[in-house]
């Protein structure tokens, strides 16, 4: 029984020993990295991974004289979709835009939302009601004034919870005026 037993072994690993497999193996590793990197270097300051059920960009834009528009785009991914502003109920993970307390900037208006969620009913336990679900790409915009012509920084948060994966998202802004130019990015620390 022994020898039978050695003799299976000894014709599997000659049989299994080549150099081609293994080369495949190494090869089929390397390409999801390679692919991996080149994601993630296509990021930039403004925008979170692409890696994530959603791609979220931000930006600023002049509009008159001191006033500027913060634009915030989603685009959704893999069915993802989050509970809209304009939710009319309570809901603890809601799309919020929030701008830290300060004396340089100030709101203009309420946060305007681009194409406007439709209100449904859902029927699970958590929801139970009427809600907007968020699911296709949006874009937010909330206009901004700005009070004083000196250079400052001011910093604001994007929260919301990214469904079916239910988590709550937390993204840090960086508001801030230099030389003349108000520019936005998302706090990557």
């Amino acid at each position: 029984m022994k020898r039978i037993f050695a003799s299976i072994l000894l014709v599997t690993t000659i049989n299994c020993k080549s150099d081609k497999p293994s080369s495949l193996i190494t090869s089929t590793i390397e390409e999801p990295i390679k692919m991996e990197l080149a994601m993630l270097e296509n990021t930039i300051e403004n925008r979170v991974s692409v890696l994530e059920p959603y791609e979220l960009k931000v930006q600023m834009n002049k509009v008159e004289n001191d006033i500027y528009d913060l634009t915030v785009l989603i685009n959704l991914n893999d069915d993802a979709h989050f509970v809209s502003p304009n939710s009319k109920r309570d809901f603890k993970g809601k799309f919020t835009l929030v701008i830290d307390e300060n004396k340089t900037i100030a709101l203009m208006s309420d946060l305007i939302e681009s194409p406007l969620s439709v209100e449904e009913i859902d029927p699970h336990p958590f929801v139970n009601g009427t809600i907007n679900w968020v699911r296709t790409n949006t874009n937010y915009r909330l206009q901004l004034q700005r009070k004083v012509t000196t250079d400052f920084i001011v910093k604001g948060l994007i929260q919301f919870t990214i469904e079916p994966r239910c988590t709550l998202e937390k993204i840090p802004l960086i508001i801030t005026y230099k030389s003349g130019k108000m520019t936005v990015q998302i706090d990557n620390c």
